[in-house]
């Protein structure tokens, strides 16, 4: 099979190899596997060695600063894997692409196309562009239909799949280049997800999904429909075991939705809702349209609805002139949370955002302090936190194993997404995607020691 030859138009296509570099989210990890699949139609299959591909293919994050110094850092390192090889077809996708897509040709001279978020879909016909003859050329239209469909794409051999619902973002915070890079809000029909979701656990086997969108729970408005309707319509699919969805936003948690997290079934034991600061002066400035106290509130709720459901967050330090008292605001609002977790980054500016023209005189190493000073005192609060699970029974996924000094020991990510690594009493057996029942034994600051007390299976 790997020697036939696909022929598209007047072009032949011999098998060649791939090679992507993902930056970013889940929607850029999901917009990387939908790329692969779709390119499967041109005879490419995937590498992870770059040194023997044929087409490198980038996709982008503008979001965080380091994510963009990553990425035009490899570029660069590309260009010599392109003088020993000048047949290789070198493309940035993403969102850096979707605003910088012609200067990054003009910059980088081997880099051969660029393509923006909303033209996805148009992979197969970019890179056949190329191998017709062009080159140095940029693509970034926007979807300017008012209904969103698509059919999920996957290519792995995995029981869970990343599900887009929602694409772009209303928000406009200040700090945020997201709506400048996906477009606005729009939804795609309940009935379509549902039916899509429906191919994937009966065809590929699919047993967890993550519903994906810049502002997941707004989804459906324009509809009049809703993630809580949703949720409820996945609910009833019956090899479906875990459902879970990202990214939120605490404006748009509705009664309905955290109502949901109290009576589905399916709907795993975590939530992922970005507060970014606990200073109100901070978030207005941010222009998040929430405050401290709304935030505080959505989480009572939730954990009234659901007294079992684990809270993770983003946080943000050094936003322009954030003075030491905002700075505590979070502090404190980390000691009232109770977060499983968090992902802290120190503010980065983005060009074309509002934030980004803010007259900042808060110096760089009084960000970086901050920064480190939360993730230790946010380390602290959640030692305390799991060292109160010890002897809980929890319930998880086996993702894969790893040895360490000569001990083998298997890793599993429970509903709650709480890492346990548990050592089996067999070696030889493989449990990887089997569903578990663990026995806490001991915690660190970021995971946990189990043992396995019951084996449900292969998902």
């Amino acid at each position: 099979m790997e020697n036939i030859n696909i022929v598209k138009g007047d072009i032949t296509f011999p098998p060649r190899k791939v090679w992507f570099k993902t930056f970013g989210c889940q929607m850029n990890y999901h917009d990387t596997e939908r790329m692969l699949a779709l390119l499967t139609g041109l005879n490419f299959t995937k590498t992870e060695l770059r040194e023997e591909a044929d087409l490198v293919l980038f996709n982008t994050c503008a979001i965080r600063g380091l994510a963009n110094e990553k990425f035009y850092s490899q570029l660069g390192e590309i260009k010599h894997l392109k003088a020993k090889n000048p047949a290789l077809a070198v493309g940035a996708a993403g969102c850096v692409s979707q605003i910088e897509g012609n200067e990054l040709l003009k910059k980088y001279k081997h880099l051969d196309f660029a393509f923006g978020t909303d033209v996805i879909d148009q992979i197969s016909e970019i890179v056949y562009r190329f191998y017709a003859g062009e080159s140095k050329f940029f693509i970034n239209a926007w979807d300017k239909s008012s209904n969103y469909s698509i059919e999920t794409k996957i290519t792995h051999n995995d029981p869970r799949a990343f599900v887009n619902i929602i694409k772009g973002c209303n928000n406009f915070c200040t700090y945020c280049i997201v709506p400048f890079t996906r477009g606005r809000e729009i939804s795609r029909k309940i009935k379509e997800i549902v039916e899509d979701v429906k191919k994937l656990v009966n065809e590929q086997g699919i047993r967890e999904i993550t519903l994906l969108g810049q502002n997941v729970n707004s989804f459906g408005k324009e509809n009049d429909e809703s993630i809580a309707q949703l949720i409820h319509q996945l609910d009833k699919i019956d090899e479906l075991k875990l459902i879970r969805y990202t990214s939120s936003h605490p404006y748009n948690v509705s009664d309905e939705l955290i109502k949901t997290h109290g009576s589905s079934k399916k709907l795993a034991l975590h939530l992922h809702l970005p507060v970014q600061s606990g200073s109100d002066s901070v978030l207005t400035r941010m222009k998040r349209r929430h405050t401290r106290q709304h935030y505080l509130d959505i989480l009572k709720k939730l954990r009234e609805a659901n007294p079992e459901i684990v809270l993770s967050s983003d946080i943000i330090v050094g936003f322009p002139n954030e003075t030491e008292e905002e700075y505590q605001d979070t502090l404190r609002l980390l000691d009232e949370a109770k977060f499983d977790f968090i992902y802290a980054y120190k503010y980065s500016s983005r060009p074309g955002t509002k934030a980004a023209d803010i007259e900042d005189s808060l110096p760089e190493e009084v960000k970086k302090k901050r920064l480190v000073d939360l993730q230790k005192y946010q380390l602290d609060v959640q030692t305390v936190i799991r060292q109160g699970l010890i002897g809980k029974i929890v319930s998880g996924l086996v993702e894969e194993a790893r040895t360490k000094d000569g001990v083998k020991k298997w890793v599993v990510r429970t509903s709650c997404f709480r890492i346990v690594h548990f050592e089996p009493e067999n070696p030889e057996v493989d449990y990887k995607f089997h569903w578990v029942d663990l026995e806490l034994l001991s915690a660190t600051q970021l995971s946990f020691q189990g043992k396995m007390v019951k084996d449900h299976g292969k998902w």
